[in-house]
Order: structure tokens, then sequence, then C-alpha cells
């Protein structure tokens, strides 16, 4: 085993080898493809992932409940037994209402006024700018619309409420910025205002409350636990982003399916490659035969030395990825500023094994492969000429 280790090493990299820069190629080129890869897969894993915790923490929480009510005393109530279950790690009463608010200088903004007693992971990321973000009878709007919207500025707030003739009507109240926040999220951002409930209720005293809960546990378990203990109005953060969700879901699988394909090419790539070693090296395996080697024995020696080759390949290519990881933690500012988000980009260990194997698995079919349509040939006529097509 020992010779054969040292034949396929001096066939694939030794310096009498006038084919060496050959074998270099195809391990360089593995390990570069390779790298790409789990590269792009580790970045759209991450971009998805910082998604769906965005709408997690912003957007829709991990769960929350419809209450058909507009008493906060007793949505405090409701908030306060749900908490107490161990699998909710927090529990806290919002609304939302649709709004579209106008600066002094005339900028308008269609967004919503989201009123929330700020709890949990809400609360950890919601970062004040300038000011004290939840003052009764003031908005607290978004730093990215502080071009035309100043702490101090009044702002007129058009909504839609109950009508006494109507089922509704617009209402226009003018309302101080009491401050600046801002989050992670831009969308969430560049649409919300902030303010606390009793402010928002004195706008729209008719305003349905909701309950948003934060778990650790899976959503969907939490969800059934509740739905068993009489709320029934309760949606999962996928079930209130179906769409988006869905779509992501889909973004994913055709990336994946693009990667795929580029899987392939590198398979086809180390095919030919392998092929044109094989051609080239028909008079090495004349000579072997003609010492007495075996064609079992030459096959085992040529799948060997595309093993060995791809396995430098693959080595390399995951050390190339490792590496980029561990850096990247020092480039995100980098990153922050061309693509405004922070992503922690990990290597699914798993997809990582798939690729490897694959490739190595294909590397030694493909020796196999060559070295036995090239068997077929009489030794001989290896000799006679340069190249066995």
């Amino acid at each position: 085993m020992g010779l054969l280790l040292r034949l396929s090493a001096r066939y694939a990299f030794s310096n009498q080898n006038r084919h060496r820069s050959t074998s270099v190629r195809i391990a360089l080129g593995l390990a570069l493809c390779l790298f790409a890869i789990v590269a792009v897969l580790s970045f759209m894993q991450a971009l998805q992932r910082d998604q769906f915790e965005d709408i997690r923490t912003f957007e829709s929480f991990d769960l929350q409940m419809e209450l058909q009510m507009s008493d906060l005393g007793q949505a405090n109530a409701v908030a306060d037994c749900i908490e107490a279950l161990d699998s909710v790690t927090s529990a806290f009463v919002y609304a939302d209402i649709p709004v579209i608010t106008q600066a002094e200088d005339g900028t308008t903004v269609a967004g919503r006024l989201r009123a929330i007693q700020a709890e949990g992971r809400f609360a950890e990321q919601l970062n004040s700018y300038r000011g004290n973000i939840f003052t009764e009878g003031k908005l607290a709007s978004s730093y990215s619309n502080s071009r035309s919207i100043s702490v101090g500025d009044e702002v007129k707030v058009t909504l839609l409420r109950k009508g006494r003739q109507a089922t509704v009507i617009p209402a226009q109240r003018s309302l101080e910025i009491g401050s600046l926040y801002y989050t992670t999220s831009y969308d969430f951002d560049h649409t919300t205002f902030l303010s606390d409930l009793p402010t928002l209720l004195q706008l729209n005293p008719d305003a349905m409350l909701k309950i948003g809960l934060y778990t650790e546990q899976d959503a969907a378990s939490v969800k059934q636990e509740l739905v068993d203990l009489g709320y029934s109005e309760v949606n999962t953060w996928r079930e209130i982003h179906a769409s988006l969700y869905g779509a992501m879901e889909l973004e994913q699988k055709m990336m994946t399916l693009m990667l795929f394909l580029m899987v392939i090419v590198v398979l086809v790539h180390i095919r030919n490659s392998s092929r044109r070693l094989l051609l080239a090296k028909q008079r090495e395996i004349a000579m072997l035969r003609s010492m007495g080697l075996t064609k079992g024995g030459v096959q085992l020696l040529f799948v060997v030395q595309a093993l060995l080759v791809a396995g430098i390949g693959v080595v390399l290519g995951c050390l190339l990825a490792l590496v980029a990881v561990s850096l990247y933690p020092y480039l995100s500012n980098i990153v922050y500023q061309s693509m405004g988000v922070h992503l922690n980009v990990s290597i699914r260990s798993s997809e990582l094994l798939i690729l490897s194997v694959s490739i190595l698995l294909f590397s030694m079919l493909a020796a196999f492969l060559g070295t036995h349509r090239v068997l077929k040939v009489d030794i001989m006529e290896m000799f006679a000429h340069d190249e066995v097509s």
C-alpha cells in the first residue's frame, strides 16, 4: 500500500513528471470552485437568517394574538397570564394603525403607527438616537426620515376611525415628534412611527389591541399550546408572512439549484481533466503493464492518484472557506457600508461534507472509467501512438 501511494504521488506531483502542472491546475480549480460554492451558500443563508430575524424581532415577533378588545387593562391581564407560561419568554400588548404623516416641509410618509409596551428582543434592539422614545402624547420617528422630520417638529397625522354615519371616517391630529430611533431593519424604520398605547388610544379609541410573544421554543408548538388554552386567534411569524417566507424559500431552492449546476460543471471539468491526464500517461500505463502489473493494479494506481489530486483540492477549498469565515468579522464593517447589514456568516458542516464527498467520489469514478477505457487498447499500440482516443 505504501508503494501504491508513492507511485500515485509520483504520477501526480513528481518533479520529473511532465504533467505535474495539469494535476496542480486540477487541484487549484477544485479548491476555488469549492470555495466559491461554500461562500455563496454561506452568504445566502446568512442574508436569509438576518431577514427572518428582523421579521421575528420587529415585524410580527415569534407569535401574535388578535384581541377583540380595546380595553388596555384587560389586554394587560391577558398578556400577564400568557407570559406566565413556561414556553413563553415574554408577552406584551401592542397595536398597529395605518397612518399618513405630513411633515412641516410638506413631505408625507404613508406607514403605520405602532404603540407597544416594548419587551424582549424588540426593546433590546430598539435604539434611541435622540430623545425618549415612548413619551405620552408624542411620536417617535425613524432616523431614516430625519431629513424631513426632526425632534420637536409637529406632524399632521391622518388616520381612519369609526364614524357615526359612515363605517370609517378620516381624522387628523397634530402631534409632536419627541424622539428619533433606529433599528437594524430599514424597511421597519422607514414606515413605522412609535408611541405608547395611551397616545394611540386617544387618537383611535376603537383600535384593536394585540399581544406579541417571544419564545425560545418552536413557534408552532407554542401556538398549539395557546390554542389548547382557548386562545384561537394566534398566528406564527411564518403564517403571518407566508408569502414572503415562501418566496425566500423558493429563492433558496433556486439558488441551490444553480449551485448544483455549478457543481455539475466542476465534475465535468474533473472528468475531462482526468481523461486528458490518463491519455497523456498511456505510455506509463503500457510500461506498468509490460512490467507485470495487472489491469486491476493499474486502475487502482490511477484511482488513488485522482483521489490524491482531488483530496488536495478539497482540503485547500475547505481551508479557504474556513479562513474566509474566520476573517469575515474583521471585514464586516466594510461589508456593512456596502450592504447595510451585519451578517453572521457560518458554514454548515453537512453541506461541506456532501460537496467534498461528491467531488472525491466522482473523481475516483472518472479515473476508474478513464483507465478502463485506456486498458482496452493493446500494450504495443499504446507504445506506438502518442494518444489513444
